[in-house]
């Protein structure tokens, strides 16, 4: 049976299917990796109460960690498509943690092997750099990822739909469209045009173009 490698594909749209920025495998498959869940609960409490009454409030989401990434340039492992193991770590850098100006923030994440599938963003990136030539080049380092899950607004729509229908939406960008006047449209007032663009990560009002899914959340009453 041939070597899968644990595969990780980066893209500039939430729905993880567009606007691909790249795709790059491990040099060496992981040894393990975990994932963590959690939900988040409030409690309601009676004072002299010996125990307490929990509520759900909502998914705290899911976390994976991979905890080392071996990398190796000293050739008893073939490096392929690279020059050196520096060269491997800035495209992966590049790929999963490093700001991108087009979209005005970290690239979105695939993480693909075996039964894992995770999508979402890249919340730590740690190299450790552990043999060196005698110029100091690398020549083997162990890369410790971590992701935070990230879903597209429209499924976000979808799964809340049940408890807010009218006020839950996810809308495409058309010529003409503006932010403001998106906004009115969903909420009957331009008020919260700016509270929309700092939950899309909007740098600012005109940061849109014909195509963009914008998210347009509950209003809290």
């Amino acid at each position: 049976m041939a070597l899968i490698k644990l595969k990780i594909e980066s893209f500039g749209k939430a729905d993880y299917s567009s606007d691909s920025k790249g795709t790059i495998d491990a040099f060496i498959n992981p040894d393990s990796y975990s994932q963590n869940n959690s939900n988040n609960f409030s409690s309601f409490n009676i004072k002299g109460d010996s125990a307490q009454t929990f509520f759900f409030n909502n998914s705290g989401g899911s976390t994976l960690k991979i905890d080392k990434l071996l990398v190796d340039g000293t050739g008893i492992i073939p490096l392929p498509g690279f020059k050196s193991v520096d060269d491997y770590l800035a495209k992966l850098s590049k790929l999963v943690y490093k700001y991108d100006g087009s979209i005005h923030m970290p690239p979105y994440v695939k993480i693909t092997w075996g039964n894992l599938l995770f999508q979402g963003i890249c919340t730590a990136y740690n190299v450790k750099y552990t043999l060196f030539k005698p110029d100091g080049t690398c020549l083997r380092a162990e890369v410790s990822l971590e992701f935070k899950a990230s879903i597209d607004p429209q499924t976000k729509v979808n799964q809340a739909a049940n408890s807010s229908p009218d006020l839950t939406h996810a809308r495409t960008v058309k010529a003409g469209d503006t932010l403001p006047l998106m906004t009115y449209r969903i909420y009957g007032t331009s008020a919260y045009y700016l509270e929309v663009a700092r939950i899309n990560n909007l740098q600012n009002i005109n940061a849109i173009k014909p195509g963009d899914q914008i998210y347009f959340p509950p209003l809290k009453k």
